[in-house]
């Protein structure tokens, strides 16, 4: 009897201690920061700075200068930036246009540090548009194709238009055209998940002001619109407005 109660104090002893272990919290090493970068290592990408970007030893925007990457150069990722580590490149208002340094190799094999907030997955656009295409359409096209025939706008005397037309994406994108009598004005809305409000800032005005000799870029504090023109040219200009789902580009022209 007495060692049956021994065995079953024993047996009690092992399970009570074998449970309060698997109890005790592990000591695990922390993870490190997840990337959240839009491209993966061996990806390309390409230079949508109309200036270029400074390559750098370090990544780090006071770090040794080693070259430089022109409009339009093809990058090749070679690690992935730490999320925390972000740095703001542009300030408009209460706006900021973040990214990271990213690690990349250019065409000549050099291995630098650039800020990823100006490269883009797809080439700039150096060609002509096609015969009866806008210039926005043509460049949304190289995002995605265009879905079905396009939606023709009647002329509505009291609104002033003249004509006009919509044409959807397969994305969910859609460009509309309106012609007036004193301009015209083209709408691209295009989803966040093909470009986010930041990466179409940074592209469209580089592809639609490319010859300009200096951009005015003021945001409307109270419609959260970023502006952007040439001062050569005030009767032209871009607004960028974010809607969450998607991003409104507007280019107006005046006669």
């Amino acid at each position: 009897m007495k060692k049956l109660l021994l065995f079953t104090l024993l047996a009690t002893l092992a399970f009570s201690c074998r449970n309060k272990k698997n109890q005790e919290p592990e000591n695990t090493v922390p993870e490190a920061p997840k990337s959240t970068a839009p491209y993966q290592v061996g990806q390309t990408m390409y230079v949508h700075a109309l200036l270029g970007l400074s390559l750098r030893k370090a990544p780090d925007p006071k770090s040794e200068k080693i070259g430089a990457a022109q409009y339009g150069e093809l990058l090749e990722i070679l690690a992935l930036p730490e999320a925390d580590q972000t740095y703001v490149a542009e300030t408009i208002d209460e706006f900021q246009l973040k990214g990271h340094w990213v690690k990349v190799k250019n065409a000549d094999q050099k291995e630098a540090y650039v800020f990823d907030g100006y490269l883009a997955k797809f080439p700039v656009i150096a060609e002509e548009p096609e015969e009866d295409t806008a210039l926005p359409e043509w460049f949304y096209m190289t995002l995605a194709k265009p879905k079905g025939e396009r939606e023709v706008t009647a002329p509505n005397e009291k609104k002033g238009i003249v004509e006009g037309y919509k044409q959807a994406f397969a994305d969910g994108g859609e460009f509309e055209l309106i012609l007036y009598n004193g301009g015209v004005t083209q709408f691209l809305r295009i989803p966040s998940s093909t470009l986010t409000f930041s990466q179409a800032l940074v592209v469209l005005r580089s592809f639609y002001f490319n010859t300009a000799k200096n951009l005015k870029i003021v945001r409307n504090a109270k419609t959260k619109k970023i502006r952007v023109n040439d001062t050569a040219n005030p009767y032209e200009w871009l607004e960028f407005e974010d809607k969450g789902d998607k991003v409104i580009v507007g280019f107006y022209s005046a006669d």
